[in-house]
């Protein structure tokens, strides 16, 4: 028998292991998209398996970036990605404020059929979300994608933000009112600033969705010159061929922005996401 010491630096040790093991399984992927990204196209289908690039290329992110258009699919994508941080963003703050802040009937059951809108799979939406885009005269636009994937995220958003609200006490904003600020002054100098990670976690949530959006942006846009990276990825499949290093080395550009945002916010976002899973 271990004494107790050595016992829990074994369990120790035990744990350690496992964590590294899950680590490897679920980072191989992305190893070997990354090395797929440098490899010349006649060493990525060879065998032996090449687990380090050799010849060492850059020519599948230039390939992609310019002969590809994936410049052009990657600012059509901020730019919804933006637009439905925004949309989103201020939208769900006002409702979660109102589910939080006031008291109506039928509210909790408004909250449900928000949460149950989440069970509904996003290829049924497609139709009836391209019939009104259709009507509104948006269809190829960028914008309608961005009022499409706002309208999905929105239910489920504003809920998110009435559990930071609710972290809030009444109390702090009619301490505003008594200084002077009326009701609708109180939210963006009082209590705004407070929720400040609650609105980084949802912006983020709304951006990344947005980011990585495929079936939206490929019913409702047309031109090719508005197409976004997700859609943009599927043009490089062939019918009888797939590019793999470019396929790679486009799957790396998609993930840099999201990747980069997640590491400057990543603070904000588990202070939000935790705070807002509290029940109000």
């Amino acid at each position: 028998m271990f004494s107790p010491k050595v016992g829990k630096y074994f369990r120790k040790i035990v744990h350690i292991l496992a964590l590294l093991l899950f680590f490897v399984i679920i980072m191989m992927p992305f190893y070997f998209i990354i090395i797929t990204s440098f490899k010349v196209e006649k060493s990525i289908l060879g065998l032996p398996i090449v687990y380090l690039p050799s010849p060492f290329t850059f020519a599948n992110y230039a390939g992609a970036w310019r002969e590809s258009n994936f410049g052009r699919y990657f600012w059509n994508t901020l730019s919804i990605a933006v637009m439905t941080l925004a949309i989103v963003t201020v939208a769900s703050m006002m409702t979660g404020y109102s589910l939080s802040r006031y008291k109506f009937k039928g509210k909790y059951t408004v909250m449900i059929l928000f949460l149950i809108t989440q069970m509904v799979p996003g290829v049924l939406l497609i139709i009836p979300l391209f019939l009104i885009v259709q009507s509104l005269g948006l269809v190829n636009t960028l914008f309608s994608v961005a009022l499409g994937t706002s309208a999905t995220l929105l239910a489920y958003c504003s809920v998110l933000m009435r559990g930071f609200f609710s972290q809030i006490s009444i109390q702090i904003e009619q301490a505003a009112w008594i200084d002077g600020c009326n009701k609708i002054q109180a939210v963006p100098y009082v209590v705004m600033p407070l929720i400040l990670p609650g609105l980084v976690a949802t912006g983020a949530y709304a951006f990344v969705n947005a980011w990585n959006s495929f079936l939206l942006p490929l019913i409702l846009l047309t031109d090719p010159n508005k197409f976004t990276l997700t859609v943009g990825l599927r043009s490089l499949i062939g019918q009888y061929t797939i590019s793999y290093g470019r396929l790679s080395a486009a799957g790396i550009i998609c993930l840099i922005p999201a990747i980069a945002m997640f590491a400057y916010i990543q603070r904000q976002m588990v202070v939000g996401l935790t705070a807002g899973s509290i029940k109000g």
